[in-house]
């Protein structure tokens, strides 16, 4: 489980005078070395708690020690992802935590002597060149292997760096470190962080062997959503609170806290149906009196029984043979089989979609739960604020998630542990359209909560 690190006690002076974040609207701030193990036990909770098995398998498939690599490489990208903060490009722009950096030996220009010339190091991009060099020098890596690791760190902010402005920021050494005298400390600091991040979060012993791992473009995808979520969650304040508001700080009281406060529901677990397939669709579908399973029905569901593993199922059939019954049922049966967490229903239209909505509303209702297993769902298409159903969910879930409780339970919970016996709808209403909340329908009392 997440949680219980400490960079902090790995570091100097210098390197946790790095800041990483600032309330523009107070005297809030967050250190480098803080964001890092948030973000990082964030996203191995993530790993644990929510990420479906078929996932952990792509990625665990293309390392030596499988889904246990899988896991410390998550955790130690999502650590090291906002390490292009540790530069002067960055830090330059709040001048009072900028001249903190400034005494512990980091000099650095202020932010208008910079100038426009800032943005050619967005931190992400900065970030992917700092952990290149690293993987380079303090691990002999060959440069070709190190992109396919450190682009997850340039594109950590939605999209991968282009080519030629890895190059631009190559040649503007002064953007990455201040020249002269203190270029060294600037060196020092950023390796120092690195190292720190590498034994802390469990892969310094491991970097040696993933130096020949190819990550496939599906393996690099996946691991940029994880570790984009993990910081997504890790930079919420309600969640995560800013110094110098924490005192007497825990790191694992801290994340423990921040998890039962988002209460982030599990993957989807689903079971192989053991029924017949009438039983299968009477159970899943508000059927008429009288209904039978009709023969491209019966066909598909037999079809996704006997696939010999995950595949393409193409159902063909006139309008009003219950082709969206049978790809539903024959969903459940391929995401069973294959340890999938989800359904992604593709409609050509919004109108279409929006059509869809309720009836998907009503199967996901039917379906078998755990003890206190809980699903999610979310309408993505850019007017789905107008959908009734997609609205009612959204307006019933208008709240933000209360300060957490450091003093709580110190135990991190597994998603969707608490609430045992309730079924609901979780949707990731903000973060889509870039604002980070998130809306959850309870179906036994009607009940919402937002965070």
């Amino acid at each position: 489980m997440g949680g219980g690190f400490d960079l902090r006690s790995r570091l100097s002076a210098g390197a946790r005078s790095v800041w990483a974040k600032h309330d523009k609207d107070g005297e809030g701030w967050l250190p480098l070395w803080c964001h890092m193990q948030d973000s990082a036990a964030v996203a191995g909770l993530l790993w644990d708690c929510w990420v479906p098995e078929r996932v952990r398998a792509l990625v665990g498939g293309v390392l030596p020690e499988g889904v246990v690599d899988g896991r410390r490489l998550v955790v130690w990208l999502a650590g090291v992802h906002d390490i292009g903060k540790a530069t002067p490009a960055f830090a330059c722009q709040v001048d009072a935590l900028a001249d903190r950096m400034r005494d512990a030996g980091l000099e650095m220009p202020y932010r208008a002597g910079l100038g426009a010339d800032r943005r050619l190091a967005p931190h992400g991009l900065a970030g992917q060149l700092l952990l290149q060099e690293w993987l380079k020098e303090r691990h002999a890596w060959p440069g070709r292997a190190t992109g396919q690791f450190a682009v997850v760190v340039g594109g950590h902010h939605g999209v991968p760096p282009e080519q030629v402005a890895l190059l631009d920021l190559d040649g503007r050494a002064e953007l990455l470190r201040t020249p002269g005298g203190s270029e060294a400390v600037w060196r020092r600091v950023q390796r120092e962080l690195l190292d720190a991040c590498a034994v802390e979060f469990g892969v310094e012993g491991r970097l040696g062997e993933w130096r020949g791992v190819r990550l496939p473009q599906p393996v690099q995808v996946v691991l940029s959503g994880l570790v984009i979520m993990a910081d997504w969650i890790a930079s919420n304040p309600d969640l995560f609170p800013y110094f110098p508001l924490e005192a007497g700080f825990d790191g694992g009281r801290r994340v423990a806290a921040a998890w039962r406060g988002l209460d982030l529901p599990g993957p989807w677990r689903p079971r192989v149906p053991q029924t017949g397939t009438a039983e299968l669709f009477a159970s899943r579908f508000d059927l008429p009196a009288g209904a039978v399973v009709r023969p491209v029905q019966a066909a598909a569901v037999e079809m996704a029984r006997a696939m010999p593993g995950a595949g393409l199922l193409i159902v063909e059939a006139p309008m009003g043979e219950g082709k969206t019954e049978a790809a539903l049922a024959a969903a459940e049966v391929l995401a069973a089989r294959a340890g999938a967490g989800g359904v992604f229903f593709a409609l050509p239209t919004m109108a279409t979609s929006n059509a869809m909505f309720p009836r998907l509303l009503d199967w996901l209702d039917r379906l078998p739960a755990g003890d206190g297993e809980r699903l999610s769902v979310l309408l993505a298409h850019s007017k789905a604020a107008l959908n009734r159903d997609a609205a009612e969910l959204r307006a019933r879930s208008r709240q933000r998630v209360a300060a957490v409780d450091v003093d709580g339970a110190e135990r991190v919970p597994k998603a969707g542990e608490e609430g045992r016996g309730r079924r609901s709808w979780w949707r990731t209403s903000g973060w889509p359209d870039g604002r980070r909340a998130c809306c959850r329908r309870s179906w036994s009392g009607r009940s919402t909560s937002c965070c």
